[in-house]
């Protein structure tokens, strides 16, 4: 017998079914109260019991990260707290475009300003509505849109070499516009 301390026994019986006792059943003759399975019934219950517990903590991480978003929300956001992609201070030309057609620099909250809490969950990757291409940014301009999701007016496709407004954009998997 398999037991869960003070809750559950677990084994087989001569019969060749699965076995629990529980203190809670009704005790038979020999004072144990349990539950007989077949072997299909009793993996069909294992199965059923992953797939609630999944559910379960599911639900509850869902519930922290819904709460933990709504407490970042109440902090309101320092939009000067900015600086580029590389930690350096923002540049009057950091938008001056490379052959690639990408800026010469981005800016993104700080660090500091970043680590106050998100108000949408981190995603790295978004996709062009009109080419369907996606196009995947780094973690600090991922963070600053999951902490304010209104900070940039566009965004960069990869396959159109542009900066394009945010309505033309997804999250990658979802239906949900780039920067709401």
């Amino acid at each position: 017998m398999d037991k869960v301390e003070g809750f559950l026994e677990v084994g087989c019986n001569e019969q060749d079914e699965i076995v629990v006792n529980h203190p809670d059943l009704k005790p038979d003759e020999n004072g144990a109260g349990h539950i007989v399975f077949s072997p299909n019934q009793a993996r069909t219950f294992a199965r059923l019991l992953t797939k609630h517990a999944n559910e379960v903590e599911a639900n509850a991480s869902r519930k922290a990260e819904k709460a933990r978003m709504e407490a970042a929300a109440s902090i309101p956001v320092d939009r000067s707290a900015r600086v580029l992609t590389d930690g350096s201070p923002v540049t009057d030309d950091h938008t001056e475009l490379l052959s690639s057609g990408q800026q010469k620099g981005y800016v993104v909250l700080t660090p500091e300003e970043r680590s106050k809490g998100f108000v949408r969950p981190v995603r790295r990757t978004y996709r062009h509505k009109t080419c369907n291409t996606t196009t995947s940014m780094g973690l600090a301009l991922a963070e600053t849109y999951a902490r304010d999701p209104e900070f940039y007016s566009g965004t960069f496709c990869v396959h159109c070499a542009t900066h394009l407004p945010l309505n033309e954009f997804v999250w990658d998997g979802t239906d949900e516009q780039v920067g709401t």
